[in-house]
């Protein structure tokens, strides 16, 4: 009998996603809120109204019905798809290349089109959750809002440097123009000081004239794991099982990414591997041919170029044909729509 062996396999599994078939649209009253993950989100039931005085819940309608405080109207999409009588349509969202900027774009757009993209490809995942059965236009938008942010300052890490990359970075964090330049005076007292982040991270801070705007990077990085860390603990789900292998028993424990909007906040943490800010004899530097993940394929490789995205040509020409298919999809849900 083989020796029993117990190990960790973290990895991020790409799941099936439902599209539905069958959806309808109205209008119903819920309430904004924030919660404690530096997400916004809509909270309540939206989809069965408020409840009357005699417990029972009625559909508002938009004459007879006077908002409170923090309640908003919102366009309910519901999937109403019956997968007793038809086939469901499934997808990978990790097989998706360009989602996350994808859906960066779609929030920014109005009802029908975000409508039409569900429509297409099933809802957007924002309770990571492959059974729910509605989301609405506000809260879709509000989600990837976020992710829009995290993305801003990803783009900015890139191609921004010192005092552009530190503007840019309060900007996307509603920081007071200027704020992160003056906690570099005060560098023993102001957490978000570079020096003080570079001691936080188990770097050795240099003197001023070797710091070579290292100080505005580690600022960056630091405000775009903020961003990232409350909707990834939220949408990101972790499972641990235990399965027979040649060798025994192994404990293996899976990452998943259940849905459109978690796997596009993976993407972008896979993005923001690079680039790396290394240490040289107290020297800080940015490093832009530290390995980096492939957006088409996934696999690690070391770039010739700083913007360079792809591992090789086969994969930067799938990527341009990924974005016209999903320009062509968008422009056909659209027209079916209207």
């Amino acid at each position: 009998m083989p020796q029993t062996k117990a190990e960790t396999d973290a990895r991020l599994d790409a799941t099936n996603w439902i599209a539905g078939e069958v959806f309808e649209v109205y209008e119903a009253v819920d309430t904004l809120v924030m919660d404690p993950g530096f997400v916004l989100r809509m909270a309540g039931d939206a989809r069965w109204g408020r409840p009357d005085g005699r417990g029972h819940r009625t559909m508002p309608h938009r004459g007879e019905y006077e908002l409170r405080s923090g309640e908003l109207w919102v366009q309910v999409i519901a999937d109403n798809t019956d997968v007793r009588t038809r086939p469901t349509r499934n997808w990978r969202p990790a097989d998706h290349a360009g989602l996350a900027d994808e859906l960066v774009a779609l929030g920014k757009e109005d009802g029908p089109t975000i409508i039409a993209w569900v429509q297409a490809n099933g809802f957007v995942g924002v309770r990571a959750d492959p059974r729910e059965r509605a989301e609405c236009v506000e809260e879709i938008q509000l989600a990837v809002r976020h992710l829009g942010q995290a993305r801003a300052i990803l783009h900015a890490i890139r191609d921004l440097r010192g005092a552009e990359l530190r503007a840019e970075v309060e900007r996307q964090m509603n920081y007071d123009a200027g704020f992160l330049t003056a906690v570099q005076s005060d560098p023993d007292h102001q957490p978000l000081s570079g020096r003080n982040l570079a001691r936080f991270y188990g770097f050795d801070a240099p003197s001023s004239a070797s710091w070579k705007g290292g100080g505005a990077y580690i600022q960056a990085l630091h405000c775009l794991g903020t961003v990232l860390d409350g909707p990834m603990g939220r949408l990101l789900k972790v499972s641990a099982h235990v399965a027979p292998t040649e060798v025994g028993i192994r404990l293996q424990g899976s990452i998943l990414a259940v849905g459109p909007l978690a796997t596009a906040y993976q993407q972008t943490l896979d993005q923001a591997s690079w680039p790396a800010i290394t240490s040289t004899a107290s020297l800080l530097q940015i490093s832009w041919r530290a390995p980096r993940r492939c957006t088409q394929c996934g696999q690690m490789f070391r770039p010739a170029r700083r913007d360079q995205h792809w591992c090789g040509r086969r994969c930067r020409w799938a990527h341009s044909a990924d974005n016209r298919r999903a320009a062509r999809r968008t422009k056909l849900s659209s027209t079916s729509q209207s």
